[in-house]
């Protein structure tokens, strides 16, 4: 599959520190060349070398369907939960559950600072899109090839440390994408093309 999937290497990484409104992480998003479909990382440090992952998560929308589904949209919602954004925000009910894991389980156990805020998380994206070839993005090989790409961030992780991420409360390793893997269209296309 795609062999370039590789839990400590993103094709980037957006710095919240460096943001001042959650929305500009969709120009982040726009300016690495995200187009469509993309797996993610949602990263703190536990220490100053060290990185370790709050979450892993994947996202493929149908963007011709509804355009307001922006891509970037699911890390802002999520992320707008998370204080020290300047300016308006909204907050999605979707996005509280990442929040919500950090102050109720992490904080409290002692695992992330009572003063966890936004410059605390750096956000490691994997371009799905740009992995697929043209004849495979579609809404359906983008969302089979998205869902395969988290179960094996998801085993990576797993492989290093023994568990999945904190907030990681469904195995996305254990999901029927993940463990039949993917095959592209276009393998099948070339197979059986006369």
């Amino acid at each position: 599959m795609f062999n370039t999937i590789n839990l400590y290497n993103p094709d980037f990484i957006i710095e919240c520190a460096r943001l001042i409104y959650c929305r500009d992480i969709y120009e982040s998003f726009r300016n690495n060349g995200i187009t469509r479909s993309y797996v993610y990382g949602m990263c703190y440090k536990p220490s100053l070398l060290t990185y370790d992952f709050l979450k892993v998560g994947q996202s493929h929308p149908d963007l011709s369907i509804n355009r307001k589904h922006q891509v970037g949209e699911r890390i802002v919602r999520q992320m707008s939960w998370v204080p020290g954004w300047s300016g308006e925000h909204v907050r999605s009910s979707h996005g509280a559950d990442f929040w919500f894991g950090i102050k109720d389980l992490l904080i409290p156990k002692g695992l992330l600072s009572p003063t966890f805020n936004k410059n605390d998380i750096t956000i490691a994206v994997w371009d799905m899109s740009h992995r697929m070839l043209t004849s495979d993005i579609c809404t359906h090989d983008s969302a089979k090839a998205t869902d395969w790409a988290e179960g094996e961030l998801a085993r990576q992780y797993k492989n290093s440390f023994g568990r999945l991420p904190y907030l990681n409360i469904q195995d996305p390793s254990n999901t029927k994408s993940y463990k039949t893997g993917y095959t592209p269209k276009s393998i099948w296309n070339n197979l059986f093309d006369i």
